[in-house]
């Protein structure tokens, strides 16, 4: 590595001239990252005297063979040897903080072995750094005037982190542009979520599309600008002068250029547009970017303070100065929306002001690193002066005066509370849908083993006289099956989407229900009280569902108030939303921020071991969103707790209510059944009740062997045919024994009788839902309902 010459004066006046030039210049590319670092090699080529600069970027993990050339004057030297070369002699580096001057005569062994492979008799090095990490270098090989070496070394120093937020900013538009091209085609997702304005155009200039962003920015309506030629919004250009660049676009694939559109007011204004061909469909798509802002910018930042601007505005992010004392001095206007203060208002106020004890204690050693010379990045909790909490993201570099004394620290920033609340709520639905898929496998296969049980204990109980050991050991089996039947049909609301089979429920007489129940059953010190809208709270649903969450949120709002308190049950109608809303209130212990947060996860419970399982809430979240409804706890420690469900209000229907099922009739003729499932404990079950039944059995294990058998001749009376089966299954098997079977009635039999298992019921005439598990009597009640006596 080459030294500077001490004894030579530093040419201060110079070096200052240099970057005050450069960054005027670069001024003019504020707009136009893309084209940012090929003017600063090309400025540094002039200024510097050397044959060949270059803007190399590194990749964080410094692999071999991970960096690229950015920018690079001139363009005819790109080699992908030249590339290997400066890539290695970086990596010799990888601590090297400021520019550095090498020469092939005096420099270390593999260094000055590199220059010689590349025929380069010198070589300067600039680091470039954002927030620690290396980002790239910046290399000038071969300086024709080596006296001047002292100068440019000083000059690349201290424009060296400029350099380094443009070649950032360079990467990441030339980022964005990618991932632009990349999803071209769909064009629809970016209309809703570009902050730019969009422009969807055929190729014969025809306006398709635009989003909203861009119909604010000229002032039309979506069928307005629908019946426009794209020419229409160019005040610079001609119809054909349009249809040449367009022609153009198609050719090449893509084109940026600066341009003046035409609002539909007649006024114009400056916009960049970035515009792509899609050739699968025909179209060209335009981001077209309002410049209007940045123009005066421009203009004010020519006048005064144009390096320091400069740095603010070309970043999309938060970006401020502060003294040694964490008070700003500077502020870009991202950063006051971050903050929650008005224009020029953060400038003057302390950080202190936005932080609690704890976050500023943090923020303060944080200062003393830097006045060490360390790179800071952290996650950082502020509370706006609205209230709002929020969370910034924050790279904090240190800043010096001449004389080497720390100043202050410049920061960049950006709010990721949205991005965290988001990353936050993805996981707790992928956890709530991983045990509803969990819970509905399980169901399915408890409600075989329910339907084996239930089904030969109900077949044998009234075969036993009343009284007798062997009937109350039947009579005990079948409430247990019962019982667990309730438990299974739990899960299955856990995991069911929607709601099978709904009807109206007045949430009214619901809740007085409940009411009624809790009041015979809680402790005396907790008073409950309704609040019911008269003739509202009306909805559809599974009242049975509804009726366990009711209760869930009842126990835990008792369980909160253990030195007693009110419960209030109320149902009203919200007017605003025309949603139904049930409210549960107490007037207990409340819950903190951190247990708020997590009060909705499966298995999440503050209560001690064995007084709860963590399921409550988690299944009444599923089921609220089964129902198509949303639901929202609001609680603080010491001032209890309101959990409200909103619903989709429901029309008054007059009519009465859902016939009973039918009695069981008197036995009919023996019959031929065909019955259709996987499941070996449903074969010998489901047989011995048809047999017990007068009725004579026939199994196929699977839709397959059941085809196979009509083939051969065989001609049921009756079909009882399974959803879930592998192979064919339910589904696909259905349609072929109605074809074959025209006029004889199936029994679709599943444990899950949800949305799917309906329709497929409906589809098909003779079709019956036979619900898993089922009784010996519900199974004569469901063959008496089919078949005349």
């Amino acid at each position: 590595m080459a030294e500077t010459d001490p004894t030579r004066p530093p040419d201060g006046a110079a070096v200052q001239f240099m970057i005050l030039d450069f960054l005027e210049e670069i001024l003019k590319f504020s707009e136009s990252p893309g084209e940012m670092g090929q003017f600063l090699t090309r400025q540094l080529r002039e200024v510097m005297g050397a044959r060949v600069v270059l803007l190399l970027q590194h990749h964080l993990d410094q692999a071999p063979g991970s960096a690229r050339i950015v920018a690079l004057e001139p363009e005819r030297a790109r080699s992908p040897r030249l590339l290997a070369s400066l890539e290695e002699l970086a990596r010799l580096h990888p601590d090297l903080q400021e520019a550095a001057l090498f020469l092939r005569s005096s420099s270390a062994p593999a260094v000055a072995a590199l220059l010689e492979s590349l025929a380069l008799d010198s070589l300067s090095m600039t680091p470039l750094r954002v927030g620690g990490p290396r980002v790239g270098t910046l290399f000038a090989l071969d300086h024709l005037d080596l006296h001047r070496t002292d100068d440019i070394v000083r000059l690349l120093s201290v424009l060296s982190p400029v350099f380094a937020l443009i070649l950032r900013n360079t990467v990441h538009f030339e980022s964005q542009e990618a991932k632009v091209l990349a999803q071209a085609e769909e064009h629809q997702a970016l209309l809703r979520t570009t902050l730019d304005g969009f422009l969807v155009v055929a190729s014969d200039g025809r306006i398709l599309d635009a989003n909203e962003t861009y119909l604010r920015m000229s002032g039309y309506a979506l069928d307005e600008i629908r019946a426009l030629h794209v020419g229409d919004l160019d005040a610079i250009e001609s119809r054909e002068e349009t249809h040449l660049r367009t022609s153009r676009v198609v050719h090449d694939g893509s084109e940026r250029f600066t341009s003046m559109h035409r609002r539909k007011d007649g006024s114009t204004y400056p916009v960049e547009v970035s515009t792509t061909y899609v050739p699968g469909q025909n179209l060209l798509i335009g981001f077209v970017r309002d410049l209007t802002d940045q123009v005066a910018a421009e203009a004010a930042l020519r006048d005064s303070e144009a390096q320091h601007r400069e740095l603010v505005e070309i970043l999309g992010e938060g970006v401020s100065i502060a003294d040694a004392d964490d008070t700003f001095i500077l502020a870009n206007p991202e950063a006051e929306r971050i903050f929650g203060v008005g224009r020029g208002q953060l400038v003057g106020m302390n950080l202190q002001t936005f932080l609690d004890e704890a976050d500023w204690h943090q923020v303060r050693a944080y200062t003393v690193r830097r006045q060490q010379g360390n790179v800071d990045s952290y996650q950082l909790r502020i509370r706006r002066p609205d209230g709002a909490a929020r969370t910034l993201q924050i790279t904090v570099t240190p800043r010096y005066h001449a004389s080497g004394q720390f100043t202050g620290s410049l920061g960049v920033f950006r709010d990721v509370t949205d991005e965290l609340k988001t990353q936050e709520a993805l996981r707790l639905a992928q956890k709530m849908e991983s045990l509803g898929n969990l819970s509905g496998g399980l169901a399915h296969d408890m409600n075989n083993v329910l339907a084996a049980i239930l089904g030969l204990a109900t077949t044998h109980l009234d075969l036993q006289p009343e009284g007798s050991s062997l009937h109350s050991a039947l009579q005990t089996i079948t409430k247990a099956c019962l019982r667990g039947r309730n438990m299974v049909k739990s899960l299955l609301d856990f995991s069911r989407k929607d709601m099978a089979g709904q009807r109206p429920i007045d949430l009214a007489t619901l809740i007085q229900d409940e009411a009624r129940l809790l009041e015979r059953t809680i402790p005396a010190n907790i008073q409950i009280r309704l609040d019911l809208a008269p003739g509202e709270g009306r909805i559809l649903g599974d009242p049975d569902a509804l009726s366990l969450t009711l209760m869930n949120l009842c126990v835990n709002a008792i369980h909160a108030m253990p030195e007693g308190g009110c419960l209030t049950l109320g149902a009203r109608l919200d007017v605003a939303t025309g949603r139904t809303v049930l409210t549960v209130s107490d007037t207990g212990t409340g819950m903190s921020r951190e247990v708020l947060d997590h009060a909705l996860e499966p298995f999440f419970t503050t209560k001690p071991q064995g007084k709860g399982t963590g399921l409550g809430l988690s299944l009444a979240y599923s089921t609220v969103k089964a129902h198509q409804g949303e639901l929202e706890i609001h609680s603080q420690l010491g001032r209890g707790t309101t959990v409200e469900l909103r619903f989709p209000t429901a029309e008054a229907e007059s009519g009465a209510a859902n016939p009973a099922a039918p009695e069981p009739g008197p036995a009919t003729a023996a019959l031929d059944v065909l019955l259709v499932d996987d499941d070996e404990l449903i074969h010998t079950a489901v047989a011995a009740q048809l047999e017990a039944m007068g009725h004579r059995p026939r199994v196929a294990v699977c839709g397959e062997d059941a085809v196979d058998l009509l083939e051969q001749g065989f001609r049921p009376a009756v079909v009882i045919l399974d959803l879930n089966m592998p192979g064919w299954g339910g589904a696909q098997t259905l349609p072929k024994l109605r074809a074959a079977l025209p006029e004889v009635p199936i029994f679709l039999s599943t444990g899950r009788a949800d949305q799917r298992a309906l329709d497929l019921a409906h589809a098909h005439p003779g079709v019956t839902i036979l619900a898993k598990p089922f009784s010996f009597r519900e199974l004569q009640a469901a063959f008496a309902a089919i078949l005349p006596a």
